[in-house]
């Protein structure tokens, strides 16, 4: 019988493709993970994978090998979870980023409560795309392009990018040189993920403003955290049009330059393929989509 540790590496290795990837999941060494595959495909007497100076690939035995462990691993983890947080049957789970949950969804929340006084809704937060194995979730929207075969994937909606700061940071007059303005304090940014182009970056090219003559200071994990850094004065960032249109309708804060860009992803809707029907899922999916055709700063969009 393989031991575990040799399986979850083998597991890793297949799933990224990858020995160094698998290796900072794991939290090992490159060495201790070629070793633990060393020993998986000894001890099986198989040859699981065909290594090259570039690339990891799976042989046809590793392929016919690899969903069963995928799979057989992933119950070990549901398993586990399960314990430590049991199911709540009559709890509806959404999951987004901190940004839309707090800055887009939350405002709004107290509607769909007030229509449907007999759901509970837990609210999950994320900083990383796609995170769905360390929470479970019935309705998740992310920023992320469709990767994951077990979630049906809805195109959600589109938007657009541009500078915000607060009132007092304006410098010169309205419509003056951009480039200028952005010189009155630091540029914020949150860096993107799914190797999309940098917000700053995609919006300077359209403005036509040189990175290079522009001060840039502190990166922050997440929109809400920029944010609060923008309306405490230190800075300018970028922001998200659903996310920022309180702030600026209460004049909390402006727009030192009226270029605008789209943002560089799409966010979309997932859900589980495999979950049984569920009416309060489907509900709160009616009134999240209503409320994205609604609103004037998001946008469809075909997959």
């Amino acid at each position: 019988m393989p031991t575990l540790v040799s399986l979850r590496a083998f597991e890793a290795v297949a799933r990224h493709k990858s020995f160094r990837k698998a290796a900072e999941e794991i939290c090992v060494t490159h060495a201790a993970v070629s070793h633990q595959v060393k020993s998986l495909e000894t001890s099986i007497g198989v040859l699981l994978l065909r290594r090259t100076s570039r690339s990891v690939e799976l042989t046809p035995a590793g392929e016919q090998y690899y969903p069963s462990i995928r799979a057989h691993i992933q119950g070990i983890i549901t398993a586990t979870r399960q314990i430590q947080a049991p199911e709540e049957p009559d709890v509806l789970r959404v999951q987004s980023y901190a940004s839309f949950n707090t800055m887009w969804l939350q405002p709004r929340l107290a509607d769909f409560l007030q229509d449907h006084p007999n759901t509970r809704v837990r609210i999950i937060s994320t900083f990383e795309d796609g995170d769905y194995d360390r929470h479970r979730f019935d309705v998740g929207v992310f920023n992320a392009p469709p990767f994951d075969k077990r979630f049906h994937y809805t195109p959600l909606f589109e938007t657009d990018i541009y500078p915000v700061c607060v009132p007092e940071l304006m410098v010169g007059a309205t419509g003056g040189a951009p480039w200028q303005t952005l010189k009155s304090a630091p540029l914020l940014s949150v860096p993107n993920t799914w190797n999309e182009p940098d917000d700053w970056d995609c919006w300077l090219q359209a403005a036509g403003v040189p990175r290079e003559s522009l001060e840039f200071g502190p990166v922050f994990d997440n929109y809400p955290l920029v944010r609060e850094a923008v309306l405490n004065s230190q800075g300018i960032s970028m922001a998200r049009a659903p996310f920022c249109a309180r702030d600026l309708d209460r004049g909390r804060l402006v727009r030192p330059v009226d270029v605008t860009v789209p943002e560089p992803g799409r966010w979309y809707l997932a859900t589980h393929r495999e979950k049984a029907a569920n009416d309060n899922r489907d509900a709160f999916i009616a009134w999240l989509l209503s409320q994205v055709d609604t609103d004037p700063t998001m946008r469809p969009f075909d997959a």
